[in-house]
């Protein structure tokens, strides 16, 4: 079975579950399947050569756990991003590329510690658009759609939050 089949298979697994969190509405729940999203995206890039992209899934897990149990201030947000950078700075020989995974590191762990709902996932549609580039990249055509597909339940979730208000 070829790398790209594999790679995309285990991205579709998380694909999967990274639309349905666009349904979700208690942060909790959101973190949670992202990490189960996490781990599986983070398989498929490795199959697929986007070694910044696993390093960007395993820290999430850890970064999202770490969240749901502890205050996430900007200490911890510091040290999940210079960790990040630390761990993808040997994988930035793809040029620009190969700084998406940190770029949305950036943003979504600057923006982890909200208390609305709805920045939370307005940040989680900006990130996706840079994964939908970094997808593309390394021929995770699979996450690819799923990305676009996430935006979209993302923004019937912001949809549903204000109108549910």
């Amino acid at each position: 079975m070829s790398t790209l089949l594999i790679g995309n298979t285990a991205s579709f697994i998380g694909c999967t579950v990274m639309v349905c969190i666009g349904f979700l509405k208690k942060k909790t729940h959101i973190l949670t399947a992202q990490c189960v999203q996490s781990l599986f995206m983070g398989l498929g890039y490795l199959i697929l050569g986007g070694f910044g992209g696993f390093i960007c899934g395993m820290l999430t897990i850890l970064r999202n756990l770490v969240c749901m149990k502890y205050k996430f201030g900007l200490g911890l947000k510091l040290f999940f991003i210079g960790l990040q950078f630390l761990l993808t700075a040997n994988t930035l020989d793809a040029g620009l590329i190969s700084w998406l995974p940190i770029m949305t590191t950036i943003l979504f762990t600057m923006n982890l510690d909200t208390p609305s709902e709805i920045k939370l996932k307005t940040v989680i549609i900006v990130t996706l658009i840079l994964w939908l580039i970094y997808d593309f990249y390394y021929q995770n055509y699979v996450t690819f759609v799923f990305d676009f597909l996430s935006i979209c339940s993302n923004v019937i979730g912001i949809y549903t939050i204000k109108r549910q208000k």
